[in-house]
């Protein structure tokens, strides 16, 4: 029994349903067997593990009751016995059946001697002790062995099944793969080379003046094929350009708002460099026109000096010797303005101990 898988025991306890349910079609049953009996499948179907070969044997002997009697009897008319192990419950009948079989068999061969008996005139008691006791072998047991057998070629042909399945199954797998493999490769190709496309045609994109339709470009291939939807990729593409066309909008308000800054600040530093000229100039000219008015100070206060001077020399006589000759009207004249520097001189130096020190050239002062 342990070399009997579990599949070929559910596989057996399959067939025998079906031997069942193709009974009760073709011999009329009562409903109280029916219901007996669908009480008993529903139990039966429920068994697991070690419990599998007891049920298949459960099932045997209903459908063995049903051909011989057309009823069902024990165990399965006492309903409490559902509640009890199905190796125990199988033990129990057993025995119970070779014992039924057993005292049958005596009683009818003691009424043949006792027949034959009275016909030849011997003792119908000794006659009786003398009756061989016959112990046939149960048709169970042979309905049993011949189901293990049954059982253990089902099991190989399923094994065998399951190997040449098994080897088949990867082989179709591994031709699936390969063929997976190359149409995801193409695909992949394919929308390689629609996304280079959706590309340039981004890049030559005039705007919100004609629809760009990039996701619908990139994904051609699996539109093509049906493995995405039309009208989503259409609406994703409205939604995609509206995005780009609002980007773009703030690109560019956003760059003439940096080239107004720029050019504003541009503006501030010419207009700053032109008031720190002007205020260059302005000191520049204050300053000339102070220098201005300094060298007209000093030029009148030269020129009153000078008069000054000429005024001094106009009274001033210069005695001769008898014998000096008479000299030419121009050694006088070089001889009076000698002089007339000395006396020049030494007024300045009078005049700039007088003057304060602001009128006073730079390179007069000491």
């Amino acid at each position: 029994m342990s070399s009997i898988s579990e599949c070929a025991l559910d596989r057996h306890f399959t067939a025998q349903l079906r031997k069942l349910r193709l009974y009760s079609q073709e011999h009329p049953i009562s409903k109280e067997e029916c219901e007996l009996r669908q009480c008993w499948m529903d139990h039966l179907q429920q068994a697991k593990g070690e419990d599998k070969y007891a049920r298949n044997c459960m099932t045997l002997m209903m459908y063995d009751q049903f051909q011989q009697t057309g009823h069902l009897r024990k165990p399965f008319t006492e309903v409490e016995n559902i509640q009890r192990s199905m190796d125990d419950l199988l033990n129990e009948y057993d025995g119970e059946l070779r014992v039924e079989e057993q005292p049958a068999a005596t009683v009818e061969d003691a009424q043949e001697g006792e027949t034959n008996a009275s016909c030849y005139g011997g003792g119908s008691s000794r006659c009786s002790k003398e009756v061989a006791v016959a112990n046939p072998l149960p048709e169970f047991e042979s309905v049993k062995q011949s189901n293990q057998d049954l059982l253990k070629e089902i099991d190989s042909l399923h094994s065998r099944t399951l190997e040449t399945e098994q080897h088949y199954k990867t082989k179709s797998q591994l031709l699936e793969q390969k063929m997976a493999e190359k149409t995801r490769i193409d695909q992949q190709e394919s929308i390689y080379r629609a996304c280079r496309g959706a590309i340039d045609l981004l890049k030559s994109w005039p705007g919100d003046q004609a629809p760009l339709n990039f996701l619908a470009t990139c994904l051609e291939p699996l539109l093509r094929s049906d493995l995405v939807s039309s009208t989503q990729i259409s609406e994703l593409d409205r939604s995609l350009e509206d995005v780009l066309d609002r980007m773009v909008k703030q690109i560019c308000t956003r760059r003439d708002e940096n080239v107004r800054i720029l050019y504003d600040h541009i503006l501030h530093n010419q207009q700053d460099m032109i008031k720190e000229r002007e205020g260059k100039v302005r000191r520049i000219q204050e300053s000339l026109k102070l220098e201005r008015q300094r060298l007209q100070l000093l030029s009148e206060d030269l020129k009153r000096r000078e008069d000054l001077i000429w005024r001094h020399q106009s009274i001033v006589t210069i005695p001769r010797k008898p014998s000096e000759e008479p000299a030419s009207p121009r050694n006088n004249r070089v001889r009076i303005l000698s002089q007339g520097k000395v006396l020049q001189n030494r007024a300045n130096r009078s005049d700039m101990q007088n003057l304060p020190i602001w009128n006073v050239p730079e390179r007069q002062r000491v």
